[in-house]
């Protein structure tokens, strides 16, 4: 017997959802913006349907094969990722699609808001002292087991008491450096964030890592620019965009910023501990 044919619904970015929507016993509130489209989709605040005291941010994903590709990941992943503990990282709890066919995650509790609209009302100091708190905070998800893929400025954000808060969807188990199979998964950063030899096919890597924590590192001191393949950090010095900076102090910034971003793994800067 011929089976018939069968297709899924075509790609498509999510058309913006009204308040009210209903994601399971999630109700949408308003659209977040996030300083560029998160890669994935649309993020949405959400409060519980009993229980309004319960929020959540919504990421509503596009219909595509990257769409589908993180919502495996998060189906492989879920049950370790829910036993990650870190003030400053949030992961997912549950997920969905909705009535359009468009898959969303749901990360539960009051997370704050996309960091890069905010960033402008940030000095250099606020935005270090970000920067160190998600480094400590990948410090504690190495010792369990984690790493960050890949870096996406969406899935940066300033909580409600002003410290960082990484949502934490580019997470990945460290790879098995043995097994030639092991790739990890892509969330599908910007390519200005992904160091090379990801770009190459290879594993993520504590190296790799850094490399995109140094990209971050550069938008934050340097500022960025939108490209047609997504944001990049500005190239310049730390002084441009901060001329009353001491000489001393641009130079060691300077210089953590190249290390950081060297082409060569081998050139980096020793984990995000460093």
């Amino acid at each position: 017997m011929r089976m018939p044919n069968l297709s899924l619904p075509p790609p498509a970015a999510a058309a913006p959802l009204e308040e009210g929507q209903a994601m399971g016993v999630w109700r949408l509130v308003k659209p977040l913006p996030d300083g560029e489209q998160a890669h994935a989709g649309q993020w949405y605040s959400a409060h519980h349907a009993m229980a309004t005291e319960a929020l959540a941010a919504v990421l509503v994903l596009d219909r595509s094969d990257h769409g589908a590709g993180v919502m495996l990941r998060y189906a492989d992943q879920a049950g370790d990722l829910a036993k990650l503990q870190h003030p400053h990282i949030a992961v997912p709890s549950d997920s969905g699609v909705t009535p359009d066919a468009h898959p969303y995650l749901i990360v539960e509790g009051t997370h704050g808001e996309p960091l890069l609209p905010k960033l402008e009302q940030l000095g250099l100091r606020e935005r270090i002292e970000l920067l160190v708190q998600l480094c400590e905070a990948l410090r504690s998800a190495h010792q369990q087991g984690w790493l960050l893929a890949e870096i996406d400025p969406a899935m940066i954000w300033l909580d409600p008491a002003g410290n960082v808060r990484l949502m934490g969807l580019g997470l990945t188990k460290i790879p098995d450096p043995t097994d030639p199979f092991d790739r990890g998964l892509s969330l599908g950063a910007s390519p200005a964030f992904i160091a090379p030899e990801r770009r190459n096919g290879e594993p993520p890597t504590l190296a790799s890592e850094v490399y995109g924590l140094g990209a971050l590192a550069r938008l934050l001191v340097c500022g960025w620019e939108d490209t047609p393949k997504g944001l990049a950090p500005l190239r310049g010095s730390a002084g441009d965009p901060w001329p009353a900076l001491k000489q001393a102090q641009q130079v060691k910034l300077d210089t953590l910023l190249r290390a950081a971003m060297a082409e060569s793994p081998e050139l980096r800067t020793r984990g995000a501990e460093g």
